[in-house]
């Protein structure tokens, strides 16, 4: 009961951060896409296939009112949002909320199943590392991990589609038509994402190995095998919370995956918004994305206090 105690004592403590974040990931994106773009009205227009001719543009800014004073605008685009609406599409007329709720379990769903596998590979391949150090085994594992960490994603997605859609024929090139279509993107996000992780786990069984207990274990004659059950105990705490951190980082990575696999999550969506300046859909893209890894780091970190007791008393 205290330690949920603590971990509310401390979201009160950083409700101030969280406040000025969260006027910052709307103010600034709303800011940006109004005074750095060209004009809003203009690019609805072109969006839609209208000629910007100067009586057009004018009615167009009144349908968006833009003719109000900035902060009347921005006042009223946090009224709206904050009952679940963040205005319309230029190019599709569709509302944006709708968009994004279809979209984002498209996004949430390649994450889980990018994270398991993940954590599986990097679960055995580290262990086998730190088995086998300074054996062929390790050096091999050693060697495709840096030529992982030097591929980029998106051509290491164009290859596997290559190799396992044109020619084996066994998984489809793009979309969304089935269970089958997620794992070629999220083993593409997979391979990019693991090489980190191996080494992790494997440094950190290495470390531990070398702790007391290990050779007290071992003069009372456990296995090895059940001595790496409890090395792996101390070792994945650590784990678990890097790759809860990175979770932000593998959603926002995913953006270039979802448009190469034409998987249609957040990534595309965002993309598609680029391609055709839908500002909306891109500045409300901008401000749930900013607002995902707030509330990402900010569970991440109280975790980490959670799990560390020395971080938690570190933070009284």
């Amino acid at each position: 009961m205290g330690s949920w105690m603590e971990m509310i004592k401390a979201i009160i403590k950083n409700c101030g951060k969280i406040l000025l974040l969260l006027f910052l990931v709307t103010f600034i994106p709303f800011f940006l896409l109004t005074y750095l773009s060209n004009d809003p009205a203009e690019v609805a227009l072109r969006v839609q296939t209208i000629t910007p001719t100067e009586q057009n543009v004018r009615q167009m800014r009144s349908e968006l009112g833009l003719d109000q004073p900035f902060f009347v605008r921005y006042v009223e685009w946090i009224r709206h949002a904050l009952k679940g609406d963040l205005g319309k599409s230029y190019a599709t007329g569709k509302n944006i909320m709708g968009m994004i709720s279809e979209a984002l379990p498209y996004t949430l769903f390649l994450a889980i199943v990018t994270l398991i596998i993940v954590f599986a590979t990097c679960l055995v391949l580290g262990i086998l590392a730190a088995n086998y150090q300074n054996h062929w085994t390790e050096k091999t594992l050693r060697m495709i991990t840096f030529i992982l960490d030097a591929i980029p994603s998106f051509w290491l997605g164009l290859l596997l589609i290559f190799l396992f859609s044109i020619k084996l024929n066994w998984f489809p090139t793009g979309g969304a038509v089935g269970l089958v279509s997620v794992f070629l993107p999220a083993l593409t996000l997979s391979l990019a994402y693991s090489s980190s992780y191996i080494r992790l786990i494997r440094n950190d069984l290495l470390q531990n190995k070398q702790l007391p207990y290990v050779d007290y274990y071992f003069t009372r004659g456990f296995s090895k095998r059940a001595i790496t059950k409890h090395l792996l105990k101390n070792s994945l705490r650590s784990s678990i919370v890097s790759i809860g951190v990175s979770i932000p980082r593998l959603i926002a990575g995913s953006v270039i995956i979802e448009s190469v696999f034409a998987w249609p999550g957040m990534g595309l969506l965002c993309i598609i918004a680029i391609r055709n300046r839908d500002l909306p859909v891109l500045q409300a893209y901008i401000v749930i994305m900013s607002l995902f890894f707030i509330s990402s780091s900010l569970l991440i970190d109280l975790l980490i206090k959670r799990i560390d007791p020395r971080l938690r008393e570190r933070g009284r």
